[in-house]
Protein backbone atom coordinates (compact mmCIF):
# COMPACT_ATOMS: atom_id res chain seq x y z
CA UNK A 1 0.00 0.00 0.00
CA UNK A 2 1.41 3.33 -0.73
CA UNK A 3 -0.97 6.11 0.59
CA UNK A 4 -4.33 6.01 1.74
CA UNK A 5 -6.35 9.30 0.61
CA UNK A 6 -9.54 10.33 2.29
CA UNK A 7 -11.68 12.03 -0.03
CA UNK A 8 -14.24 14.69 2.80
CA UNK A 9 -17.42 15.50 0.48
CA UNK A 10 -17.98 12.14 -1.24
CA UNK A 11 -16.83 10.35 2.27
CA UNK A 12 -15.26 7.95 0.70
CA UNK A 13 -11.27 6.14 1.15
CA UNK A 14 -9.22 5.73 -1.90
CA UNK A 15 -6.49 3.52 -1.62
CA UNK A 16 -3.69 3.63 -3.70
CA UNK A 17 -0.90 0.22 -3.76
CA UNK A 18 1.04 -1.71 -6.21
CA UNK A 19 -0.82 -5.42 -6.15
CA UNK A 20 -0.54 -8.18 -7.97
CA UNK A 21 -3.15 -11.03 -8.61
CA UNK A 22 -1.69 -13.43 -5.26
CA UNK A 23 -1.87 -10.16 -2.74
CA UNK A 24 -5.27 -8.98 -3.97
CA UNK A 25 -7.43 -10.32 -1.46
CA UNK A 26 -4.73 -9.00 1.33
CA UNK A 27 -5.79 -5.54 0.30
CA UNK A 28 -9.20 -6.01 2.04
CA UNK A 29 -8.20 -8.25 4.57
CA UNK A 30 -10.15 -7.20 8.27
CA UNK A 31 -7.51 -4.67 9.23
CA UNK A 32 -8.10 -1.95 6.51
CA UNK A 33 -11.89 -2.72 6.79
CA UNK A 34 -11.69 -1.75 9.91
CA UNK A 35 -9.90 1.16 9.45
CA UNK A 36 -11.83 2.46 6.44
CA UNK A 37 -15.02 2.32 8.80
CA UNK A 38 -13.88 3.71 11.74
CA UNK A 39 -12.38 7.07 8.54
CA UNK A 40 -15.76 6.64 7.72
CA UNK A 41 -17.56 7.16 11.44
CA UNK A 42 -15.47 10.30 11.83
CA UNK A 43 -16.25 11.91 8.46
CA UNK A 44 -20.09 11.22 9.04
CA UNK A 45 -20.07 12.90 12.56
CA UNK A 46 -18.34 16.01 11.06
CA UNK A 47 -20.50 16.48 8.47
CA UNK A 48 -23.59 15.81 10.86
CA UNK A 49 -22.36 18.46 13.13
CA UNK A 50 -21.54 20.93 10.23
CA UNK A 51 -24.98 20.04 8.96
CA UNK A 52 -26.10 21.27 12.43
CA UNK A 53 -24.37 24.40 12.36
CA UNK A 54 -25.47 25.65 9.37
CA UNK A 55 -29.12 24.55 10.29
CA UNK A 56 -29.07 26.86 13.45
CA UNK A 57 -27.20 29.87 11.55
CA UNK A 58 -30.30 29.75 8.83
CA UNK A 59 -33.22 29.40 11.31
CA UNK A 60 -31.21 32.30 13.20
CA UNK A 61 -31.06 34.64 9.68
CA UNK A 62 -34.74 33.35 8.92
CA UNK A 63 -35.55 34.73 12.59
CA UNK A 64 -33.59 38.07 12.18
CA UNK A 65 -35.63 38.83 8.44
CA UNK A 66 -38.36 38.02 10.29
CA UNK A 67 -37.95 40.61 12.79
CA UNK A 68 -36.77 43.00 10.12
CA UNK A 69 -39.49 42.82 7.95
CA UNK A 70 -41.82 42.42 10.83
CA UNK A 71 -40.43 46.19 12.06
CA UNK A 72 -40.86 48.00 8.57
CA UNK A 73 -44.43 46.89 8.24
CA UNK A 74 -45.00 48.18 11.36
CA UNK A 75 -43.28 51.55 10.62
CA UNK A 76 -44.73 51.92 7.50
CA UNK A 77 -48.40 50.85 9.20
CA UNK A 78 -47.48 53.75 11.68
CA UNK A 79 -47.18 55.91 9.03
CA UNK A 80 -50.17 55.37 7.09
CA UNK A 81 -51.92 55.58 10.14
CA UNK A 82 -50.32 59.27 10.79
CA UNK A 83 -51.00 60.13 7.31
CA UNK A 84 -55.18 58.76 7.61
CA UNK A 85 -55.41 60.89 10.66
CA UNK A 86 -53.88 63.71 9.03
CA UNK A 87 -56.37 64.01 5.78
CA UNK A 88 -59.50 62.81 8.40
CA UNK A 89 -59.44 65.36 10.07
CA UNK A 90 -58.51 67.89 6.98
CA UNK A 91 -61.59 66.29 5.46
CA UNK A 92 -63.44 66.82 8.53
CA UNK A 93 -63.10 70.54 8.33
CA UNK A 94 -63.97 70.80 4.91
CA UNK A 95 -67.62 71.55 4.01
CA UNK A 96 -69.86 71.62 0.78
CA UNK A 97 -67.83 69.23 -0.58
CA UNK A 98 -70.02 67.50 -3.32
CA UNK A 99 -69.38 63.74 -4.11
CA UNK A 100 -68.91 63.87 -7.45
CA UNK A 101 -66.33 66.20 -6.99
CA UNK A 102 -62.73 65.31 -9.33
CA UNK A 103 -59.94 64.24 -6.85
CA UNK A 104 -56.74 65.90 -7.28
CA UNK A 105 -53.93 63.46 -7.18
CA UNK A 106 -50.20 63.67 -6.65
CA UNK A 107 -47.71 61.03 -7.65
CA UNK A 108 -44.21 59.80 -5.25
CA UNK A 109 -41.78 57.34 -6.35
CA UNK A 110 -41.86 54.55 -3.50
CA UNK A 111 -39.54 51.40 -3.46
CA UNK A 112 -42.31 48.67 -2.97
CA UNK A 113 -41.66 45.63 -0.13
CA UNK A 114 -39.48 42.54 -1.57
CA UNK A 115 -42.41 40.36 -0.81
CA UNK A 116 -45.41 42.64 -2.50
CA UNK A 117 -44.84 41.06 -6.48
CA UNK A 118 -48.36 41.19 -7.66
CA UNK A 119 -49.17 44.67 -6.52
CA UNK A 120 -52.03 46.38 -7.27
CA UNK A 121 -54.48 49.58 -6.51
CA UNK A 122 -57.55 50.85 -7.22
CA UNK A 123 -57.00 53.78 -9.46
CA UNK A 124 -59.47 56.71 -10.73
CA UNK A 125 -59.40 56.63 -14.45
CA UNK A 126 -57.35 59.42 -16.00
CA UNK A 127 -54.08 58.25 -13.35
CA UNK A 128 -50.82 56.35 -14.50
CA UNK A 129 -51.46 52.67 -14.71
CA UNK A 130 -48.39 51.20 -13.41
CA UNK A 131 -48.92 50.73 -9.70
CA UNK A 132 -45.73 49.13 -8.68
CA UNK A 133 -43.71 51.98 -9.15
CA UNK A 134 -46.17 54.95 -7.89
CA UNK A 135 -48.79 55.56 -4.99
CA UNK A 136 -51.18 58.01 -4.93
CA UNK A 137 -52.39 60.10 -2.00
CA UNK A 138 -55.65 61.92 -2.34
CA UNK A 139 -55.59 66.02 -1.86
CA UNK A 140 -58.24 67.14 0.58
CA UNK A 141 -60.13 70.09 -1.08
CA UNK A 142 -59.88 73.57 0.55
CA UNK A 143 -63.31 74.37 1.58
CA UNK A 144 -64.69 76.27 4.33
CA UNK A 145 -64.95 74.48 7.50
CA UNK A 146 -68.23 73.93 8.87
CA UNK A 147 -68.09 76.07 12.31
CA UNK A 148 -70.67 74.74 14.18
CA UNK A 149 -69.56 70.73 14.16
CA UNK A 150 -65.88 71.10 13.63
CA UNK A 151 -63.84 71.07 16.64
CA UNK A 152 -61.14 74.42 17.18
CA UNK A 153 -57.55 72.97 16.01
CA UNK A 154 -54.83 72.98 18.83
CA UNK A 155 -51.99 74.60 18.40
CA UNK A 156 -49.94 71.31 16.97
CA UNK A 157 -52.46 70.64 14.40
CA UNK A 158 -52.38 74.51 13.52
CA UNK A 159 -48.62 74.30 12.77
CA UNK A 160 -49.46 70.66 11.20
CA UNK A 161 -52.10 72.85 8.72
CA UNK A 162 -49.29 75.38 8.22
CA UNK A 163 -46.85 73.30 7.41
CA UNK A 164 -49.16 71.19 4.58
CA UNK A 165 -49.75 75.08 3.28
CA UNK A 166 -46.04 75.91 3.13
CA UNK A 167 -45.22 72.38 1.80
CA UNK A 168 -47.74 73.04 -0.94
CA UNK A 169 -47.25 76.75 -2.03
CA UNK A 170 -43.34 75.07 -2.46
CA UNK A 171 -44.21 72.64 -4.76
CA UNK A 172 -46.56 74.78 -6.32
CA UNK A 173 -49.21 72.63 -5.89
CA UNK A 174 -53.17 74.58 -7.35
CA UNK A 175 -54.67 74.14 -3.72
CA UNK A 176 -52.05 75.99 -2.01
CA UNK A 177 -54.10 78.95 -1.95
CA UNK A 178 -56.97 77.44 -0.52
CA UNK A 179 -54.59 75.54 2.56
CA UNK A 180 -53.52 79.10 2.71
CA UNK A 181 -57.11 80.49 3.63
CA UNK A 182 -57.91 77.41 5.46
CA UNK A 183 -55.10 77.68 7.56
CA UNK A 184 -55.95 81.91 8.79
CA UNK A 185 -59.24 80.37 8.75
CA UNK A 186 -58.60 77.67 11.96
CA UNK A 187 -56.45 80.30 13.07
CA UNK A 188 -58.79 82.95 13.88
CA UNK A 189 -60.99 80.39 15.25
CA UNK A 190 -58.49 79.28 17.91
CA UNK A 191 -57.66 82.39 18.29
CA UNK A 192 -61.44 83.61 18.99
CA UNK A 193 -61.07 81.31 22.13
CA UNK A 194 -58.72 83.23 24.38
CA UNK A 195 -60.40 84.00 27.54
CA UNK A 196 -60.22 88.23 27.75
CA UNK A 197 -60.21 89.14 31.34
CA UNK A 198 -60.48 93.05 32.46
CA UNK A 199 -57.61 94.08 34.48
CA UNK A 200 -58.81 95.90 37.49
CA UNK A 201 -57.83 99.55 37.89
CA UNK A 202 -56.29 99.18 41.42
CA UNK A 203 -53.98 96.05 42.48
CA UNK A 204 -54.56 94.49 45.75
CA UNK A 205 -53.18 96.64 48.10
CA UNK A 206 -56.03 99.29 46.99
CA UNK A 207 -54.01 101.36 44.86
CA UNK A 208 -54.60 103.10 41.31
CA UNK A 209 -52.53 101.48 38.10
CA UNK A 210 -51.01 104.60 36.46
CA UNK A 211 -51.89 103.42 33.36
CA UNK A 212 -52.79 107.32 31.71
CA UNK A 213 -50.62 109.21 29.85
CA UNK A 214 -49.32 112.33 32.12
CA UNK A 215 -49.14 114.25 29.06
CA UNK A 216 -52.63 114.25 28.34
CA UNK A 217 -53.65 116.58 30.48
CA UNK A 218 -51.43 119.24 28.93
CA UNK A 219 -51.62 121.18 26.09
CA UNK A 220 -49.03 120.11 23.61
CA UNK A 221 -50.58 118.52 20.55
CA UNK A 222 -50.94 114.67 20.13
CA UNK A 223 -49.03 112.50 17.84
CA UNK A 224 -49.73 109.39 16.05
CA UNK A 225 -46.90 108.03 17.34
CA UNK A 226 -44.33 108.22 20.36
CA UNK A 227 -42.45 111.91 20.62
CA UNK A 228 -39.08 111.77 19.18
CA UNK A 229 -36.47 112.49 22.25
CA UNK A 230 -33.81 114.82 21.54
CA UNK A 231 -30.73 114.83 23.69
CA UNK A 232 -29.58 118.57 24.21
CA UNK A 233 -33.11 119.43 24.33
CA UNK A 234 -33.64 123.15 25.98
CA UNK A 235 -36.28 123.58 28.16
CA UNK A 236 -37.96 126.95 29.12
CA UNK A 237 -37.84 127.84 32.38
CA UNK A 238 -38.56 131.56 32.66
CA UNK A 239 -41.07 133.89 30.87
CA UNK A 240 -40.31 136.79 29.17
CA UNK A 241 -40.83 139.16 32.52
CA UNK A 242 -38.70 136.79 33.84
CA UNK A 243 -40.86 134.86 36.54
CA UNK A 244 -39.87 131.37 36.90
CA UNK A 245 -42.77 128.86 35.10
CA UNK A 246 -40.93 125.46 35.23
CA UNK A 247 -38.09 124.04 36.99
CA UNK A 248 -37.81 120.76 35.24
CA UNK A 249 -39.41 119.41 31.88
CA UNK A 250 -41.72 117.45 33.46
CA UNK A 251 -43.28 119.83 36.24
CA UNK A 252 -45.90 121.28 33.78
CA UNK A 253 -47.76 117.84 32.67
CA UNK A 254 -49.16 116.84 35.75
CA UNK A 255 -52.21 119.46 37.33
CA UNK A 256 -52.58 119.73 41.05
CA UNK A 257 -55.85 117.47 40.47
CA UNK A 258 -53.31 114.51 39.40
CA UNK A 259 -50.82 115.25 42.10
CA UNK A 260 -53.76 114.95 44.29
CA UNK A 261 -55.17 111.81 43.42
CA UNK A 262 -51.55 110.30 43.48
CA UNK A 263 -51.00 111.33 46.83
CA UNK A 264 -54.05 109.94 48.46
CA UNK A 265 -54.21 106.68 46.46
CA UNK A 266 -50.80 106.14 46.95
CA UNK A 267 -49.56 105.77 43.02
CA UNK A 268 -46.90 108.80 43.66
CA UNK A 269 -43.38 107.58 44.36
CA UNK A 270 -42.14 109.67 47.64
CA UNK A 271 -39.17 111.80 47.49
CA UNK A 272 -37.03 109.64 49.23
CA UNK A 273 -37.34 106.72 47.32
CA UNK A 274 -36.70 108.67 44.25
CA UNK A 275 -33.24 110.47 45.75
CA UNK A 276 -32.62 106.91 46.82
CA UNK A 277 -32.74 105.72 43.29
CA UNK A 278 -30.66 108.43 41.62
CA UNK A 279 -27.83 107.57 44.61
CA UNK A 280 -27.79 103.94 43.33
CA UNK A 281 -27.55 104.81 39.96
CA UNK A 282 -24.96 107.06 40.31
CA UNK A 283 -21.29 105.48 40.91
CA UNK A 284 -19.47 108.72 41.02
CA UNK A 285 -21.83 110.13 43.64
CA UNK A 286 -20.52 112.18 46.31
CA UNK A 287 -22.04 112.47 50.02
CA UNK A 288 -20.98 116.37 50.04
CA UNK A 289 -23.16 119.81 49.46
CA UNK A 290 -21.25 120.88 46.50
CA UNK A 291 -21.71 117.70 44.24
CA UNK A 292 -25.63 117.75 45.44
CA UNK A 293 -25.17 121.89 43.96
CA UNK A 294 -23.50 120.73 40.57
CA UNK A 295 -25.52 117.97 39.50
CA UNK A 296 -28.92 118.63 41.26
CA UNK A 297 -30.68 118.77 37.81
CA UNK A 298 -29.39 115.46 36.51
CA UNK A 299 -30.56 114.09 39.84
CA UNK A 300 -33.99 115.18 39.63
CA UNK A 301 -34.67 113.99 36.46
CA UNK A 302 -37.37 111.37 36.35
CA UNK A 303 -37.34 108.01 33.78
CA UNK A 304 -41.19 108.59 32.60
CA UNK A 305 -42.56 105.41 31.44
CA UNK A 306 -44.74 105.07 28.40
CA UNK A 307 -48.45 103.99 28.54
CA UNK A 308 -47.58 100.53 27.12
CA UNK A 309 -44.65 99.98 30.20
CA UNK A 310 -47.46 100.99 32.26
CA UNK A 311 -50.03 98.83 31.07
CA UNK A 312 -47.74 95.88 30.72
CA UNK A 313 -46.86 96.12 34.37
CA UNK A 314 -50.51 96.93 35.54
CA UNK A 315 -51.00 92.97 33.35
CA UNK A 316 -48.31 91.13 34.95
CA UNK A 317 -48.76 92.44 38.31
CA UNK A 318 -52.47 91.07 38.55
CA UNK A 319 -51.35 87.91 36.61
CA UNK A 320 -49.06 87.84 39.76
CA UNK A 321 -52.16 88.29 42.33
CA UNK A 322 -54.15 85.91 40.70
CA UNK A 323 -51.77 83.19 41.24
CA UNK A 324 -51.16 83.87 44.32
CA UNK A 325 -55.00 83.51 45.10
CA UNK A 326 -55.13 80.22 43.22
CA UNK A 327 -52.75 78.44 45.18
CA UNK A 328 -54.21 80.19 48.37
CA UNK A 329 -55.37 77.14 50.86
CA UNK A 330 -58.03 80.14 52.24
CA UNK A 331 -59.43 81.45 49.52
CA UNK A 332 -62.70 80.50 48.07
CA UNK A 333 -62.57 78.89 44.07
CA UNK A 334 -65.15 79.27 41.31
CA UNK A 335 -65.51 75.83 41.85
CA UNK A 336 -63.55 74.96 45.24
CA UNK A 337 -63.76 75.85 49.01
CA UNK A 338 -60.78 76.43 51.04
CA UNK A 339 -58.07 73.85 52.19
CA UNK A 340 -58.84 74.65 55.80
CA UNK A 341 -61.72 72.56 57.73
CA UNK A 342 -64.36 75.35 57.82
CA UNK A 343 -66.20 75.40 60.99
CA UNK A 344 -68.76 78.25 60.58
CA UNK A 345 -68.54 80.92 57.89
CA UNK A 346 -70.37 84.56 57.95
CA UNK A 347 -70.78 87.13 55.89
CA UNK A 348 -67.26 88.48 55.64
CA UNK A 349 -65.22 86.01 57.74
CA UNK A 350 -64.89 81.98 58.49
CA UNK A 351 -63.49 80.16 61.46
CA UNK A 352 -61.06 77.03 60.41
CA UNK A 353 -59.31 74.95 62.28
CA UNK A 354 -54.93 74.37 61.69
CA UNK A 355 -54.07 72.76 58.15
CA UNK A 356 -50.90 71.82 60.26
CA UNK A 357 -50.16 69.85 64.00
CA UNK A 358 -52.16 72.00 66.25
CA UNK A 359 -50.34 73.40 69.30
CA UNK A 360 -52.56 73.13 72.04
CA UNK A 361 -56.36 71.64 71.78
CA UNK A 362 -58.87 74.04 70.12
CA UNK A 363 -56.08 75.73 68.02
CA UNK A 364 -58.23 77.73 65.45
CA UNK A 365 -57.85 80.36 62.50
CA UNK A 366 -59.58 83.55 62.32
CA UNK A 367 -59.84 83.93 58.10
CA UNK A 368 -61.14 87.37 56.65
CA UNK A 369 -62.93 85.73 52.93
CA UNK A 370 -61.37 88.36 51.28
CA UNK A 371 -57.67 87.65 49.93
CA UNK A 372 -55.68 90.64 52.09
CA UNK A 373 -52.46 90.68 53.13
CA UNK A 374 -53.28 92.70 56.71
CA UNK A 375 -56.31 92.93 58.54
CA UNK A 376 -55.71 96.46 58.53
CA UNK A 377 -56.97 97.13 55.28
CA UNK A 378 -60.06 95.55 56.12
CA UNK A 379 -63.20 97.23 56.53
CA UNK A 380 -65.44 98.22 59.53
CA UNK A 381 -68.30 95.74 58.69
CA UNK A 382 -65.37 92.73 58.34
CA UNK A 383 -63.73 93.65 62.01
CA UNK A 384 -67.14 93.40 63.24
CA UNK A 385 -67.59 89.66 62.69
CA UNK A 386 -63.75 89.42 63.51
CA UNK A 387 -65.02 90.81 66.76
CA UNK A 388 -67.81 88.66 67.25
CA UNK A 389 -65.55 85.45 66.50
CA UNK A 390 -63.17 86.42 69.11
CA UNK A 391 -66.05 87.39 71.90
CA UNK A 392 -67.29 83.65 71.15
CA UNK A 393 -64.48 82.17 71.52
CA UNK A 394 -63.36 84.02 74.76
CA UNK A 395 -66.62 82.98 76.17
CA UNK A 396 -66.48 79.40 74.73
CA UNK A 397 -62.31 78.62 76.40
CA UNK A 398 -63.28 80.49 79.61
CA UNK A 399 -65.93 77.96 80.51
CA UNK A 400 -63.16 75.30 80.43
CA UNK A 401 -61.04 77.87 82.35
CA UNK A 402 -58.87 78.08 79.86
CA UNK A 403 -57.59 81.89 78.62
CA UNK A 404 -56.84 82.75 74.67
CA UNK A 405 -54.67 84.29 72.48
CA UNK A 406 -54.84 86.35 68.90
CA UNK A 407 -51.54 87.04 67.11
CA UNK A 408 -51.48 87.87 63.96
CA UNK A 409 -47.73 87.86 61.88
CA UNK A 410 -47.13 90.00 58.66
CA UNK A 411 -43.38 89.30 57.64
CA UNK A 412 -43.72 90.51 53.69
CA UNK A 413 -45.94 91.84 51.15
CA UNK A 414 -43.81 90.22 48.39
CA UNK A 415 -45.36 86.63 48.53
CA UNK A 416 -49.06 88.16 49.54
CA UNK A 417 -49.69 85.19 51.80
CA UNK A 418 -53.29 85.35 52.86
CA UNK A 419 -53.44 87.06 56.16
CA UNK A 420 -55.27 85.16 59.38
CA UNK A 421 -55.44 85.31 63.26
CA UNK A 422 -54.15 82.47 64.94
CA UNK A 423 -56.44 81.57 68.08
CA UNK A 424 -54.62 79.12 70.35
CA UNK A 425 -56.18 78.39 73.83
CA UNK A 426 -54.24 78.06 77.47
CA UNK A 427 -54.30 77.32 81.07
CA UNK A 428 -55.64 80.82 83.04
CA UNK A 429 -52.52 80.98 84.66
CA UNK A 430 -50.25 81.09 81.84
CA UNK A 431 -52.90 83.36 80.03
CA UNK A 432 -52.49 85.97 82.78
CA UNK A 433 -48.56 85.63 82.96
CA UNK A 434 -48.57 85.94 79.02
CA UNK A 435 -48.16 89.81 77.90
CA UNK A 436 -44.57 89.63 80.52
CA UNK A 437 -43.48 86.91 78.14
CA UNK A 438 -44.70 88.81 74.84
CA UNK A 439 -43.12 92.08 76.03
CA UNK A 440 -39.65 90.10 77.21
CA UNK A 441 -39.34 88.53 73.67
CA UNK A 442 -40.20 91.54 71.56
CA UNK A 443 -37.73 94.06 73.42
CA UNK A 444 -34.84 91.12 73.13
CA UNK A 445 -36.11 90.70 69.02
CA UNK A 446 -35.91 94.33 68.69
CA UNK A 447 -32.73 95.79 67.30
CA UNK A 448 -30.82 98.43 69.59
CA UNK A 449 -30.71 101.46 66.81
CA UNK A 450 -34.72 100.37 65.28
CA UNK A 451 -35.95 103.47 64.25
CA UNK A 452 -39.59 102.51 65.39
CA UNK A 453 -40.80 101.71 68.84
CA UNK A 454 -40.11 98.30 69.69
CA UNK A 455 -42.99 97.95 71.80
CA UNK A 456 -46.28 99.61 70.37
CA UNK A 457 -49.46 99.76 73.40
CA UNK A 458 -52.81 98.87 71.17
CA UNK A 459 -54.65 98.39 74.11
CA UNK A 460 -56.54 101.60 73.08
CA UNK A 461 -57.38 100.46 69.89
CA UNK A 462 -55.16 98.27 67.16
CA UNK A 463 -56.08 99.64 63.77
CA UNK A 464 -55.90 103.27 64.95
CA UNK A 465 -51.56 102.52 66.31
CA UNK A 466 -50.54 100.28 63.83
CA UNK A 467 -50.25 100.84 59.82
CA UNK A 468 -50.82 98.55 57.01
CA UNK A 469 -47.96 99.97 55.08
CA UNK A 470 -45.51 98.26 57.52
CA UNK A 471 -44.64 95.03 58.40
CA UNK A 472 -45.63 93.62 61.94
CA UNK A 473 -46.59 91.46 64.64
CA UNK A 474 -49.77 92.28 67.11
CA UNK A 475 -50.69 89.73 69.73
CA UNK A 476 -54.39 90.29 71.27
CA UNK A 477 -54.95 89.36 74.84
CA UNK A 478 -58.41 90.76 75.16
CA UNK A 479 -61.00 91.83 72.39
CA UNK A 480 -59.70 95.58 72.88
CA UNK A 481 -56.08 95.05 72.21
CA UNK A 482 -52.41 93.74 73.50
CA UNK A 483 -49.24 94.73 71.86
CA UNK A 484 -47.31 95.06 68.77
CA UNK A 485 -44.30 95.21 67.22
CA UNK A 486 -43.20 96.67 63.56
CA UNK A 487 -40.52 94.34 61.67
CA UNK A 488 -37.97 96.56 59.88
CA UNK A 489 -35.72 93.14 59.20
CA UNK A 490 -37.60 90.79 57.72
CA UNK A 491 -34.86 88.31 56.79
CA UNK A 492 -34.15 87.89 60.11
CA UNK A 493 -37.48 87.93 61.75
CA UNK A 494 -38.81 84.70 62.21
CA UNK A 495 -42.50 83.52 61.07
CA UNK A 496 -43.07 81.55 64.09
CA UNK A 497 -42.22 84.17 66.50
CA UNK A 498 -45.61 84.09 68.42
CA UNK A 499 -45.35 80.32 68.15
CA UNK A 500 -42.23 79.93 69.80
CA UNK A 501 -43.31 82.48 72.92
CA UNK A 502 -46.16 80.28 73.43
CA UNK A 503 -44.52 76.64 73.42
CA UNK A 504 -41.53 78.11 75.35
CA UNK A 505 -44.85 79.16 78.56
CA UNK A 506 -46.29 75.82 77.82
CA UNK A 507 -43.21 73.73 77.18
CA UNK A 508 -44.05 72.64 73.80
CA UNK A 509 -41.98 70.55 71.40
CA UNK A 510 -40.16 72.22 68.15
CA UNK A 511 -42.40 69.56 66.14
CA UNK A 512 -45.72 71.64 67.76
CA UNK A 513 -44.19 75.34 66.16
CA UNK A 514 -40.92 75.49 63.96
CA UNK A 515 -42.12 73.35 61.24
CA UNK A 516 -44.91 71.53 62.10
CA UNK A 517 -46.27 68.48 59.79
CA UNK A 518 -49.51 68.76 57.88
CA UNK A 519 -52.48 67.00 58.66
CA UNK A 520 -54.07 64.09 57.07
CA UNK A 521 -57.20 65.71 54.79
CA UNK A 522 -59.32 62.63 55.55
CA UNK A 523 -59.28 63.54 59.37
CA UNK A 524 -60.92 66.87 58.25
CA UNK A 525 -64.67 65.78 58.88
CA UNK A 526 -63.90 64.43 62.53
CA UNK A 527 -61.89 67.38 63.67
CA UNK A 528 -64.70 69.63 62.86
CA UNK A 529 -66.83 67.62 64.42
CA UNK A 530 -65.22 67.25 67.57
CA UNK A 531 -65.03 71.33 67.56
CA UNK A 532 -68.55 71.72 66.84
CA UNK A 533 -69.68 70.17 69.71
CA UNK A 534 -67.96 72.49 72.28
CA UNK A 535 -68.72 75.97 69.50
CA UNK A 536 -71.87 75.18 68.61
CA UNK A 537 -73.34 76.22 71.89
CA UNK A 538 -71.58 80.23 71.32
CA UNK A 539 -71.51 80.10 67.64
CA UNK A 540 -72.72 83.24 66.36
CA UNK A 541 -73.33 82.72 62.57
CA UNK A 542 -76.61 80.52 63.70
CA UNK A 543 -78.16 83.90 63.84
CA UNK A 544 -77.49 84.59 60.49
CA UNK A 545 -80.27 83.03 57.44
CA UNK A 546 -78.99 79.33 56.40
CA UNK A 547 -76.68 78.96 59.72
CA UNK A 548 -78.43 76.59 61.20
CA UNK A 549 -76.59 73.40 62.03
Amino acid sequence: VQSVLWHPIESTVFVTASYDKTIMNSLFDKRMLNIAGKLKMRTSEKTKGSKKRTHKKRKKSDRKNKNQEKERTRKRQRRERKERDIESSSSDSCSNTDEDSEAIWVEKKVELPHEVENYEQKIPSGSPSDARIHYRTQLIPSVAPRLASNPILSADELNKLKAKALRASLMNSPNAKELEKNYEMEKKRAEGNDKVEIVPIVDSRGRLYDTTNPSASSSSPKHAGPPRQKRNEKIDTHDETGTRIRYFKGDDKLQLQDLVMQERLGTGKSMDVQMAGRIMGDKKFEDDLDYLDEHADKMAKGKEQTIEQKRQFAVQDFKRSQDFINSCPYCFGEDKSPVAPMVSLGTKTYLALSTVTEMTSGHCLIVPIQHCLTTLELDDDVWDEIRNFMKCLIQMFHSEDRGVLFFETVISFKHQKHSVIECVPLPWNLSQDAPAFFREAILSTAGEWSQNKKVVDTTKGFRNKMVKELPYFHVWFNVDGGMGHVIENEKKFPGWFGKEIIAGMCDLPPDRWRKPKKLNPRDKHKRVQEFVKKWKKWDWTQMLEGGEY
